[in-house]
């Protein structure tokens, strides 16, 4: 097994970073990171933190970060909000408007500390947003609870199948959600699509972990679902419903 050798500043990382899980008799292959910046600094030293892990591939705009996603299939984007050719919010739009894509953790970074920013950024969809300037260690917590979280619903679930609920389904599921569920249910359902757990909805709402709990009992009462993971293989499925 391979650990992190990558520096901070002028110490070394002291955070074991494991590669991924080996496979039989051989590693698996390292996940696969795309790093969106045109800031040339920037993008060296993120390549540095980086590359001992995982399969680094960078672009310099989003035009190019769009094509590389559509061509390599990154299993995680890192994205500076300020690129060069429009932001990273456009991206992160795109992205989650692409039904094949709009699962792949997608975290921004910003060199502005400003509130009013950070919430739309989770507001869009990203799966964090981290401050500029921040650790090497910071950085790879934060990569590498996204990437097993991903990791384990893919696995957990396996693949989902279009049709879990053949009614909803044939009426158009978008046009339901709507009809059944209310604006904050809405909500909850768009997050746990993107592999949010109860606490970290709650977290992020302000609200307790029952409260979520009840509204995911209420969301799963509402659209007819049954079985174990019901509600998460929906979610993923539908792929939430960011129309509210």
């Amino acid at each position: 097994m391979a650990f992190c050798s990558c520096f901070t500043g002028d110490k070394p990382c002291t955070m074991n970073t494991p590669y991924p899980a080996a496979s039989g008799t051989h590693e698996a292959p390292p996940s696969k990171i795309l790093l969106v910046t045109g800031d040339a600094a920037i993008l060296r030293k993120f390549r540095q933190q980086l590359m001992p892990i995982y399969d680094v591939i960078t672009a310099n705009t989003v035009a190019e970060g769009v094509q590389l996603t559509n061509k390599q299939r990154p299993d995680l984007i890192l994205c500076d909000v300020l690129v060069t050719d429009t932001s990273g919010y456009q991206f992160l739009i795109t992205l989650r408007d692409d039904p094949s894509l709009k699962h792949l953790p997608f975290i921004l970074f910003n060199r502005l500390n400003v509130s009013p920013n950070v919430r739309k950024g989770m507001n869009l969809g990203a799966d964090d947003y981290l401050v500029y300037p921040f650790s090497g260690e910071e950085l790879l917590k934060s990569i590498q609870s996204r990437l097993s979280r991903y990791h384990h619903i893919r696995e957990t679930l396996g693949p989902v199948k279009e049709a879990i609920i053949p009614p909803i389904h044939a009426d158009g599921r978008g046009t339901v959600i709507n009809e059944r569920l209310s604006k904050t249910e809405a909500k909850i359902l768009d997050m746990i699509a993107r592999g949010m757990s109860s606490r970290d909805i709650a977290s992020f709402k302000c609200i307790s972990v029952r409260t979520v709990d009840n509204h995911r009992h209420n969301i799963t009462k509402k659209l007819q679902l049954s079985g174990p993971n019901a509600l998460v293989k929906f979610a993923i499925g539908y792929g939430g419903t960011h129309s509210r």
